[in-house]
């Protein structure tokens, strides 16, 4: 399965995706979410992995924040590489030297297990300890080589 820029007529599917693992992701507006997700995908930051027309992996990124926003694998898809295939996709669309920064679960949160170590599989390393939506996180930093 490739990662690919998410486009319109993955819209649907990848709602479907987000309502089914919006538990993990405190905060989250689902029709704030639907507007941003339309402009990000006019703007080609989005990356999906799909199966068939159906989004098993998604991820959106700012070019000008140097930061992925979201990522998501469906979870009868996961430990499969999807979520390094996405994490690798978005790398490539930037220059060496860029500070790529994402936003995830602190240490000891059941809730962030999973993508700590899929963001310390890729190579990103832990950063500053952060809340977001009054909920403790921790920046994780990759340098692009």
């Amino acid at each position: 399965m490739e990662a690919v820029f998410g486009e319109k007529n993955d819209f649907k599917s990848w709602v479907e995706l987000v309502k089914l693992v919006s538990g993990n992701f405190p905060g989250l507006d689902l029709e704030c979410y639907k507007n941003i997700l339309i402009e990000k995908m006019e703007k080609r930051e989005t990356i999906v992995v799909k199966e068939n027309e159906k989004v098993v992996g998604a991820l959106v990124f700012s070019y000008t924040e140097q930061e992925i926003s979201f990522l998501a694998v469906h979870p009868e898809y996961r430990n499969k590489g999807i979520g390094v295939e996405l994490i690798k996709k978005v790398i490539s669309l930037f220059p060496i030297g860029t500070k790529l920064v994402v936003i995830t679960y602190r240490a000891g949160d059941e809730k962030g297990r999973n993508a700590r170590k899929l963001y310390k599989k890729a190579g990103f390393s832990e950063g500053n300890l952060i809340t977001v939506f009054d909920y403790p996180c921790q920046e994780f930093i990759y340098i692009i080589k």
